[in-house]
């Protein structure tokens, strides 16, 4: 091989090498635009990273909302925030908590503080945090790669040997200095071996007693050294290592200090997973993450429908202790010359009954708040008050249960977590079997060397032209060549190890396998729960409306005996029972609502599909362009505008019945006045249709409307006055809203929305109303004359008439 060759031969080589040290098996990471501006954004102190040894300081409590502090049954005046769903979902995916993660019980957030386990903390409920968890677990998978990365070695090294010896011609080689170069890329190959190139210098001045004739000194020995090694039974295959951990990856055995790299070492933890396995868990970590937003979800509409549940126990306590308050009136105006002394006093024990159940429902209220507040990362002293402004779904579900539960052991993101871990016992037992096999290793290495006393000038010095002088050109001319083969073979004797590997590697696959298919069982039969569930809710509307339009009809027929002058002191009895549960099946009957809309985000959480059911959808790296304004502003911004375009005038339109001078009760010509301001009877005439959606179950038949008798007055009466109906209202009402804390202390006359009348006992569940509503009935405001509850001065038994305002 000439020299121009064979130096072109090794300039090739040596670039080819170092490209592949600089470029590596696979691209680094980059910080993309979509990661630099939400670390910018993740509100972070400055200068966290480098200033270490700055302390960490608790934060200084600010106070907003004035400095008013967080409301209390006491203090409940805050004004109205009116919130979607879609909007506390948006914000609970920005900066929320998932909360409990108990697949029987949402709806709540978790008061449990974060704990470390000397390392990265994974008890943290907060979205901030463990969205992070993918990202982590994805540079995992970096380190894996990172062991088929080409290194680089290199050292530079000086010494001078002055030991004494017994010959005296040897000594010589013990007086000398020294200094040797030397720079290595090594390649690890996906099959398990090494490939590695070297160039060295060796450099050697002996004592003046060695300048003896034929011998060089100074010299200079430059080398070029090619290696390679490959197992041939044991870990040999591109398979067997990409799923092996980077501690039982094999070294070099010709290339000193070259072993594999990929997580053998590290400040976070140890010797990462080999690079399918990284791969799967990174898989893992997504779906991890996927669970707690699906437990976050269900949470969060569970938290919201409770609150709504929530506000409608407080407005039936409001009702019953107005009511209740004008039954103690009614009652103090006939003890003195109808009824006797003991009925005012069970009128005040049932006035002070109510005024208790309404501070209790404030407290409830307040509490359905605090625990949406913690799931959507909202403090409760920020000044205002959260009150839904969904209507709630009404519309009948029936859904096909095996279709259902076939999208559950498809779609639950913890049986993805089974099966992935099933997967990685099924490479950890490749692995180990494997391993059973001897470790037989093939080396090779072949070296060009060259000698001169320097490493620049002609080739051949000296008198004749005898002694070498430039190096590199003796290098060149490819003169010293030397090679090696061989073999090295390691096997234990028995493999006892390798074989209890394989057997406990069998049984944990095994025992893994057991847990997916009982993971499986259980995710049906979870279904079958919560499918049970949405019928059991749904059907128990029908009878809650049913009771509480029943007691409307008592209600209403009570006033009206009142109009005419029927009424007798039996009938109060039955009507104090009366006014408890109407209060109780009022509470009862939006209870049911909020649980059958609770169920129905549990069902489909229980077929993992709940994302899809809210319309979120994972992606990763930075958001698309058309996508990147922040989803709570957007709804924030819906919410605004659908309140502007659905205001209506301060003054309420609601028809009231006249002023009325409170006086002994007995006929009176023209009948009694109306003393109590009852609730409106339900419309038989207006029945309202589902809305139709697609993908929707089609409605169930529409009952007829049940024949109500219409009371007729006696001889002498009246005519009765019109009762008082209530008006389609919009969501919100900001120019007649009334002032803060209205919803909490009672105002005036609350009358409880219509709804469709029940079905004859032949269908005993009716068909509520279809779809969200952009009518939702408001809640007036009541009051009683002071702000305790009850009034100021209850009138003795025989006062004088005192006229009253309704």
């Amino acid at each position: 091989m000439s020299r121009y060759t064979w130096t072109t031969l090794v300039l090739r080589i040596c670039v080819l090498a170092g490209l592949g040290g600089v470029v590596g098996c696979k691209q680094q990471i980059v910080f993309e635009p979509g990661d630099h501006a939400k670390v910018m954004t993740a509100s972070l102190p400055p200068n966290l990273e480098s200033n270490v040894h700055d302390t960490i300081m608790p934060p200084l409590v600010d106070r907003p909302g004035g400095g008013l502090g967080p409301a209390t049954v006491l203090d409940p005046t805050r004004p109205p925030r009116f919130m979607t769903l879609r909007e506390c979902i948006a914000i609970a995916l920005e900066q929320g908590n998932v909360g409990g993660q108990n697949p029987n019980q949402f709806g709540f957030g978790s008061e449990q503080l974060p704990g470390f386990n000397f390392g990265l903390n994974n008890s943290t409920d907060s979205i901030r945090a463990f969205a992070i968890d993918p990202g982590y677990n994805q540079a995992s998978i970096e380190r894996s790669l990172s062991r088929f990365d080409v290194r680089w070695l290199s050292s530079m090294t000086w010494q001078k040997v002055d030991q004494p010896v017994a010959a005296q011609f040897l000594s010589f080689q013990q007086q000398r200095d020294a200094a040797s170069f030397n720079t290595s890329l090594v390649k690890p190959l996906p099959s398990g071996g090494y490939a590695g190139v070297t160039f060295s210098v060796d450099y050697s001045k002996f004592a003046s007693g060695a300048n003896q004739a034929g011998f060089v000194n100074p010299n200079y020995t430059p080398r070029v050294q090619f290696s390679f090694e490959q197992p041939l039974l044991q870990l040999f295959g591109v398979e067997v290592n990409q799923i092996t951990p980077a501690n039982l990856a094999p070294r070099s055995q010709l290339i000193q200090g070259v072993g594999p790299t990929g997580g053998t070492g590290g400040i976070v933890q140890g010797g990462t997973d080999g690079i399918l396995i990284a791969r799967i868990r990174s898989d893992q970590s997504r779906s991890q993450f996927e669970a707690s937003v699906n437990y976050l979800l269900a949470n969060v509409e569970t938290a919201y429908w409770n609150l709504y549940a929530a506000y409608y126990n407080l407005y039936a306590r409001e009702e019953g202790l107005r009511q209740s308050y004008e039954g103690y009136r009614f009652t103090a105006a006939r003890v003195p010359n109808i009824d006797p002394p003991q009925q005012l006093d069970q009128a005040r024990a049932q006035l002070e009954l109510f005024r208790g159940q309404v501070i209790a429902t404030r407290g409830q209220v307040l509490e359905s708040e605090r625990q949406l507040r913690k799931l959507l990362g909202l403090r409760s002293d920020d000044g205002q008050r959260i009150v839904p402004a969904d209507e709630p779904n009404l519309a009948p579900f029936s859904p096909d249960f095996y279709e259902a539960a076939q999208e559950a052991v498809t779609y639950r993101p913890e049986l993805m977590l089974a099966r992935q871990e099933v997967k990685i016992q099924q490479l950890n037992l490749l692995l180990a079997r494997n391993l059973r096999r001897p470790n037989l290793t093939s080396f090779a290495q072949y070296d060009v060397a060259g000698l001169g006393t320097r490493l620049d000038g002609s080739e051949l010095i000296g008198a004749g032209g005898t002694t070498p002088g430039n190096a590199f050109a003796s290098l060149g001319n490819n003169q010293f060549n030397s090679w090696t083969l061989g073999l090295r073979l390691d096997m234990p004797i028995g493999f006892r190890d390798a074989n209890a590997q394989v057997r406990q590697q069998t049984m944990t696959l095994t025992r893994n396998y057991l847990q997916l298919r009982d993971a499986e069982l259980k995710a049906v039969e979870y279904l079958i729960q919560k499918h049970r569930r949405v019928a059991e809710s749904y059907a128990l509307i029908g009878p809650a409306r049913a009771r509480r339009e029943a007691l409307q009809q008592f209600v209403a027929r009570v006033r009206i005996r009142i109009e005419i002058g029927s009424f007798q002191s039996a009938d109060y009895f039955n009507y104090l029972q009366v006014q408890r549960d109407l209060a109780d099946s009022i509470a009862q009957e939006f209870q049911f609502i909020a649980q059958y809309n609770s169920a129905l985000a549990e069902f489909e959480f229980a077929k993992g599909t709940i994302q899809r059911y809210n319309s979120i959808t994972m992606a990763e790296g930075p958001l698309p362009q058309f996508v990147r304004e922040r989803a709570a502003d957007h709804e924030r911004a819906r919410v605004e505008a659908a309140i502007k375009l659905r205001e209506r005038p301060a003054t309420d339109p609601t028809p009231h019945s006249p002023p009325h001078n409170l006086g002994p009760a007995g006929p009176a010509p023209g009948g009694l006045p109306q003393l109590l301001n009852l609730p409106a009877a339900p419309d038989l005439n207006a029945v309202p249709q589902p809305e139709v959606r697609p993908g929707v179950p089609a409605p169930l038949p529409q009952p007829q409307p049940m024949a109500v008798p219409v009371p007729v007055p006696g001889p002498g009466a009246a005519a009765p006055r019109p009762l008082p109906m209530v008006q389609p209202g919009p969501v919100a009402n900001p120019a007649g809203t009334p002032e803060p804390g209205s919803f909490f202390t009672p105002s005036g006359t609350v009358t409880v929305p219509r709804f469709q009348p029940i079905a004859p006992m032949t269908n005993p569940v009716p068909v509520p109303e279809g779809g969200p509503s952009s009518a939702r009935p408001t809640v007036p405001p009541l009051s009683t004359p002071d702000a305790s509850g009850i009034p100021a001065s209850l009138p003795p038994s025989g006062a004088p008439p005192v006229n009253v305002s309704q």
